[in-house]
């Protein structure tokens, strides 16, 4: 009798580990995937920073070109 009980009581804690092992990996895998979620959205915000800034240098490059060739006495 006392092995059927300590079978079953330990059955029990059994359970009860796998359960909480099984709440620890859903709370892991929401965590990572809101984790994925807000690196991709900054991802997002940095490559049409990039652009931006790539642009804006870009023109910033012409217009220094195009002083120089009307101010600083450049002749072809």
């Amino acid at each position: 009798m006392t092995n059927a009980t300590n079978n079953a009581s330990s059955m029990s804690a059994k359970d009860e580990c796998i359960s909480k092992l099984i709440d620890l990996s859903e709370k892991q895998n929401d965590l990572i995937f809101s984790t994925r979620k807000r690196l991709f959205q900054l991802e997002k915000t940095q490559n049409k920073d990039v652009k931006i800034l790539c642009g804006m240098s870009i023109g910033i490059c012409v217009i220094l070109i195009l002083m120089c060739l009307e101010f600083g006495g450049f002749t072809w």
